[in-house]
């Protein structure tokens, strides 16, 4: 049998035009642009870019406020209302430097908000703005309801809504990667290799779909992997204000995953 010769978006890939993908620049986070915008023109400056990581990691904040005692409608009403108001108000000015953790910052800003909202409740429902947050609430309520664990306090969920999060969106960049090259049945087959190491039998049925053999599937896994690592660090940096912390955030997050 002829086999196909697989491989997986890569730093040392050809691009479709066959020169050289360039290395990625992990030089600069984008929370780290975000404090600083803010810090020499103005929080203004810094919007857009809060805007954006705020639309990315809402599906937390919704989880930690479901686990506080809120029912999925009030906690679906209290996430717009509070991406509305910290989006709308100078929230970056009060950015504890000290904690230079994107998700830190969400988790204090929260609590504040969560107290001023006991405080001014009625005004709050008649007036808050929503914002249009990507995804979907009910998906996110189902995902909320089958991780549920009365063990776990609203800030464990939190951060297991947010490594979550993060695992997700590592993989849809992947795809969209494989996407651009053309291999969207490649990524088919070898995500389900994402989280598991695989059997023999996975290995053998993946080469039979690929038209490749064994020899071939096992380092392709590897960079699929490892690209697959690479897009979470990526993501992991853009919440970080110092390069230095992500391996500490990469831990904590994900235990044992390197």
């Amino acid at each position: 049998m002829a086999t196909t010769n697989v491989a997986a978006p890569g730093e040392d890939e050809p691009n479709p035009r066959g020169t050289p993908r360039p290395a990625r620049d992990f030089t600069e986070t984008r929370w780290l642009m975000i404090k600083s915008a803010a810090g020499q023109e103005g929080a203004a400056a810094a919007q857009p870019a809060l805007d954006y990581l705020c639309r990315r990691y809402w599906p937390p904040i919704y989880a930690f406020l479901r686990r506080s005692g809120h029912s999925a409608t009030d906690a679906e009403d209290l996430t717009q209302g509070f991406f509305a108001k910290l989006l709308s108000t100078n929230a970056l000015s009060r950015a504890d430097q000290s904690k230079g953790r994107f998700r830190n910052f969400l988790l204090g800003a929260l609590n504040r908000f969560l107290a001023d909202y006991q405080r001014h409740r009625d005004a709050e429902k008649r007036g808050r703005s929503k914002v249009l947050l990507a995804g979907d609430f009910g998906e996110v309520e189902r995902k909320y309801l089958a991780e549920a664990d009365p063990s776990l306090t609203a800030e464990e969920i939190f951060d297991r809504r947010w490594s979550a999060t993060v695992l997700e969106m590592a993989r849809k960049d992947l795809e969209a990667d494989f996407k651009r090259l053309g291999r969207e049945k490649q990524f088919a087959i070898l995500q389900e290799f994402l989280e598991t190491e695989g059997t023999d039998q996975a290995y053998r049925a993946a080469a039979g779909q690929l038209g490749s053999s064994v020899e071939a599937i096992v380092p392709a896994v590897s960079r699929f992997r490892a690209r697959y690592r690479e897009c979470i660090r990526r993501i992991v940096m853009a919440t970080v204000s110092d390069p230095d912390d992500v391996d500490p955030e990469f831990k904590r997050l994900f235990g044992g995953r390197s």
